[in-house]
Formats: C-alpha cells, structure tokens, sequence
C-alpha cells in the first residue's frame, strides 16, 4: 500500500521534499549571515574606537610637542637674555676697581641660597 502511494505522489513528495532542504538550506544561511553581520559590526566597532583611541594619542603627541618647543625657546630666549646681562654687567663694571675683588663666601653662599629659593618656588605647584 505504501508502495502505490509513494508510486501515485511520489512528483508531489520530491517537490515537498525538495522545498523542505530548500527552507533548511536557507534558514542555515539566514543564520549564517546574521552571524557574519554582528562579527562585522563588531570588528567595525572595534575599528571605529580604534581610530579615535589612535586620533586621541596623536592630538597628545602633538600637544607635548609643542609644548616641548614651547619650553626650549623658552629656555633659549632666557639664555640668550643672560648672556646679555653678562656682557653689560662686565662693559658697566669694565673700570671699576671693586669689581676686580672677590665676593666673600658668605655673602656668595646667600645669594645662591636665595637664587635657589626662588627657582624651588616657581616650579613648585602651589605658588604663593
């Protein structure tokens, strides 16, 4: 009985059959590409922080750069504005002769202290 059955039907269950591995087929690749879409939006994601973390780094470099140069103009703009006192303070002092006398090392220890107070104090944080 099965057996004329599957010979009266069998075109109505092949193509039953068939759609039955087609929807299998599909729904497995329904699945598959819902699978790839969120490993892309992912990795997309990851990407997108990626660049903002590697854009963050590149504004902070540029920004110790420039204040880098900052700080070594300054730097040479105080030397060269030292050099300056030094050669007037010789041209002013050039015939003096107490200029030719040494400075006690008391006073010279004083006066260093105080120079090194002050440079303590304007690098501290808490300026006064």
């Amino acid at each position: 009985m099965i057996t004329a059955l599957l010979k009266r039907y069998w075109l109505q269950l092949s193509v039953i059959a068939l759609v039955a591995v087609l929807a299998f087929f599909a729904n497995h690749y329904r699945d598959t590409t819902i699978a790839y879409k969120a490993q892309r939006d992912k990795a997309t994601q990851r990407a997108e922080t990626s660049e903002a973390v590697t854009n963050n780094v590149m504004t902070a470099m540029k920004l110790i750069n420039d204040i880098s140069q900052a700080t070594q103009n300054a730097k040479r703009e105080l030397a060269e504005k030292g050099e300056t006192r030094i050669v007037y303070i010789r041209q002013a002092l050039h015939g003096d002769p107490c200029a030719n006398q040494p400075v006690p090392a008391a006073a010279a220890d004083s006066l260093r202290e105080y120079a090194d107070s002050l440079r303590y104090r304007s690098g501290s944080a808490n300026k006064r």
